[in-house]
């Protein structure tokens, strides 16, 4: 939504701040203090202590195990799933990620571009141990990921530059784009190959296939990718197998979101 020429009117600070808790502790790696949650949103510890226990009491956040702090409650997760769910092509793609799974044998799923991020709305854990460690709600930076250059195979140099100049590009791998030359190239050989088969790109020792999906004006919206440790893959079998598996899963879903060119 753009900003409204009557921002300051509609704007509601005490609900931005409030949101702006589940923010901060969402990014932090553990329980947090009303301090400390007070320092990093510039605010006293008489309004952060009214934000947090109006949201502890709705079920947004819990106690930490140690006293006097604070996480994300489950209530948070209940947005978050009913979130994914109401996303259409989360139930269209699920029967075919699951297909995707069981023929692979190998963890399958779908994703979306959010702003800069790969936001992972379905996932199909393998039911052997070659499970992948990419869950639904997981955010990575598209970036650094084969399936972040899929999801950008529709943006354009513009949307790729204003990427770089605005996103700390820190080096994962060897393979990671770190200029904007670098993931223009990345981008493009996805847009050649219609695929990008990774292994060790994002972290050693696994490894991916991922597929753009479109949809009826051939944009890209999604992705299909499978993915596990490199354990979990017979590489003989890249090119005659597991690429065909997946693109043809991606292509019965950009099919019904009515997508109508080349395979």
């Amino acid at each position: 939504m753009t900003e409204s020429s009557n921002h300051k009117v509609y704007f509601v600070p005490g609900l931005h701040r409030g949101l702006r808790v589940l923010e901060i502790l969402g990014a932090a790696d553990k329980p947090m203090s009303i301090s400390d949650i007070g320092r990093a949103m510039s605010l006293s510890r008489s309004s952060t202590f009214r934000l947090i226990y109006t949201l502890n009491q709705m079920g947004f956040l819990k106690d930490g195990i140690q006293n006097n702090t604070y996480t994300l409650g489950a209530r948070v997760l209940n947005l978050g799933f009913a979130y994914l769910n109401q996303q259409p092509i989360t139930s269209i793609a699920r029967s075919y990620l699951s297909e995707l799974r069981d023929k692979t044998g190998v963890s399958a799923h779908l994703s979306v571009l959010e702003g800069y991020d790969v936001l992972y709305l379905g996932s199909h854990q393998a039911r052997t141990g070659y499970v992948s460690n990419m869950v639904t709600g997981t955010r990575t930076q598209a970036y650094a990921s084969a399936v972040g250059w899929c999801l950008l195979v529709s943006s354009s140099d513009d949307e790729l530059q204003a990427l770089c100049d605005t996103t700390d590009m820190v080096r994962f791998t060897e393979h990671t784009p770190t200029d904007y030359e670098t993931l223009r190239q990345r981008v493009q050989s996805a847009r050649d190959q219609g695929y990008i088969f990774s292994k060790g790109f994002q972290e050693p020792g696994g490894s991916s296939v991922a597929v753009p999906v479109r949809d009826s004006s051939g944009e890209v919206v999604a992705c299909v990718n499978i993915s596990g440790p490199d354990s979990g893959f017979d590489f003989d079998k890249i090119d005659s197998f597991y690429v065909p598996e997946t693109r043809a899963a991606a292509l019965q879903i950009s099919r019904e979101l009515g997508y109508g060119g080349p395979a």
